[in-house]
């Protein structure tokens, strides 16, 4: 490859990067993630950063950070704790990663200046190379195989970007390995290196060289056939020996790609031919290179947030931090989540999102919804559907903080959470118990009927509400009352203009009279406070409290099918 070309497509992809990061890190600074923050600026933004920074360099809490730094961020302990496939994985890839990156891309900067007589095709550095490529391979399969075995039943979030990015770097691997095995056995580089390193042209001079190094090395030479002259190879072996032993080591020992080589062998001609040697050196070097250049512009962007959000998470909780703080810490978290769907797994609601079939009610769909609320692209035109179902996810999260407490990333998506909620509510986008209880149940029930048959059509009742589908599970109440006697809702209501409109043991009565529609929309359902009063008192055993979370559930999927729909006056 031309220096020139190498030089100019290096510094190309260094400008864009680093323009891509200063978009990023503006981003950080000027990115408004709820309400409370709107009224922000860029200035006081990052006036807080810079003073948060200093007050923690300069005080005890550094000691803390650095404590963070070698456990969380060098040794991933946080992802240790939850998964210790995707541990080893991560650790596999980091590893292999950066001392590819060091010790084969810097080779010039700093192999040849550390190691004395350093030279690629030499061992430890051939083994080493291949070791360091293969632990990249096997780290992202033991990530693949550890997320394949935690599904939740939905697709992981949608990136073309991220999918590219993946892509770049398997190109780079493959491309890697195949242009190591093509050197190793290529005639057309190996006469290149006699006639610049030892000064030898002619083929009869080349012969013995030309047997040890097919015999030893695995070049492919057309002319040769094996096996070879045992006193040519030893020859060979001398020739070698005073002119290419100083930097050049069996190839053997590049246990990945000397296979390869071998396996390449019938094809040598066809790729010598095909100049194999060039093609593949620009794929692979100009594969780095796009990666490098488009890497802040994918959620690969990670690899430097999530260690910036771990030391600032690490600094102290959300609450120690001002509202100009809290605003730049809101916005780099969007940034720095890795999509490992660990939260998700984890979610309490995760059922709940399985129920209703909608996957944004789990963390790692809700926090790209929340950072395409905060931009502005959930509310464009024919995004209606997925903001409306955005609101449902958000609003239905129980608060519970599994999510945080088993985030590898360490992320206060408690503090995401009600920041997105706040979002949504100035947007006009309520939570369901809003939109549900605007119109009577005896309207919604209407609507339903009027829609059924139509454009839409009811889901199977027990997918998403098995207990209230069951008539053995409420057939024996007697209608006495005591759910509707013990239950602070109705106590608290009792005399209220907007009072419930069905009691407990009504809501159990339509139940068994097959009304299911008419339960969905009523106030009962929705001001239900889950105390499970009604459910420890009933003389019956039915499990009241949980059939009204079901029915909870279910309203939000048939109704949210119907929301736009209005009867007719």
């Amino acid at each position: 490859m031309p220096a020139a070309l190498f030089q100019t497509a290096l510094y190309a992809s260094l400008v864009l990067c680093a323009l891509g990061l200063i978009w990023r890190v503006s981003a950080w600074l000027h990115v408004r993630v709820g309400p409370d923050v709107r009224a922000l600026t860029f200035s006081r933004r990052l006036s807080a950063a810079y003073r948060g920074s200093v007050s923690v360099l300069f005080s005890l809490r550094i000691f803390r950070l650095l404590g963070v730094f070698f456990l969380d961020v060098l040794l991933l302990r946080r992802l240790f704790a939850s998964e210790k496939l995707r541990w080893f994985g991560h650790l596999l890839v980091v590893l292999g990663f950066t001392l590819l990156v060091l010790m084969h891309a810097l080779a010039p900067l700093l192999s040849a200046k550390l190691f004395q007589d350093y030279q690629p095709t030499l061992d430890p550095y051939l083994f080493l190379r291949d070791l360091f490529g293969l632990m990249v391979v096997l780290g992202v399969a033991m990530i693949l195989l550890g997320r394949r075995r935690r599904r939740t039943g939905f697709a992981p979030v949608r990136d073309p970007a991220g999918a590219s990015f993946v892509a770049l770097l398997a190109l780079v691997l493959v491309t890697g390995f195949l242009l190591e095995a093509d050197k190793i056995a290529s005639a057309r580089v190996f006469y290149r290196m006699a006639e610049q390193y030892a000064g030898l042209i002619d083929t009869q001079e080349l012969k013995p060289l030309r047997a040890y190094w097919a015999s030893e090395f695995g070049v492919v030479f057309d002319d040769l056939r094996r096996p070879q002259d045992p006193e040519l190879v030893a020859q060979g072996r001398a020739l070698h020996g005073n002119a290419c032993a100083a930097c050049h080591s069996k190839p053997a020992s590049a246990f990945v790609a000397y296979p390869l080589a071998r396996a390449l062998a019938p094809a040598m001609g066809v790729l010598e031919r095909a100049r194999a040697d060039v093609w593949l050196l620009y794929l692979h070097v100009f594969a780095c290179f796009i990666g490098l250049a488009s890497l802040p512009f994918t959620r690969f962007v990670h690899v430097l947030a999530n260690p910036l959000s771990l030391l600032v998470n690490g600094a102290g909780p959300a609450r120690e931090f001002s509202l100009a703080a809290r605003a730049s810490r809101r916005a780099l978290a969007l940034d720095a989540c890795v999509r490992c769907g660990i939260c998700d797994v984890r979610c309490s609601v995760a059922p709940l999102a399985r129920y209703l079939g909608n996957p944004l009610l789990l963390p790692s769909h809700k926090l790209v919804a929340t950072g395409a609320l905060a931009d502005g692209r959930l509310l464009r035109s024919g995004r209606e559907d997925e903001a409306l179902r955005s609101a449902d996810g958000a609003f239905l999260c129980t608060d519970c903080g599994r999510c945080t407490s088993r985030c590898p990333v360490g992320l206060d998506l408690e503090d995401l959470w009600e920041a997105g909620r706040g979002d949504l509510a100035a947007a006009g986008l309520p939570r369901p118990a809003q939109w549900v209880q605007a119109r009577p149940a005896f309207a919604w029930a209407e609507s339903l009927e009027q829609l059924a048959g139509q454009a839409f059509s009811a889901p199977p009742l027990a997918a998403y509400a098995p207990l209230a589908a069951d008539r053995g599970s409420f057939s024996r109440c007697v209608q006495c009352q005591t759910c509707t006697n013990v239950c602070p809702v109705v106590a608290h209501s009792n005399g209220a203009a907007n009072g419930v409109d069905l009691t407990p043991q009504k809501v159990m009565n339509l139940l068994r009279l097959g009304l299911y529609d008419l339960t969905l929309g009523s106030r009962m359902v929705w001001d239900c406070a889950s105390c499970y009063q009604c459910q420890q008192s009933c003389p019956e055993g039915i499990r009241v409290a949980d059939i009204m979370c079901e029915l909870r559930a279910l309203s939000v999927q048939r109704l949210g099918s119907v929301r736009g729909h209005r009867e007719p006056s």
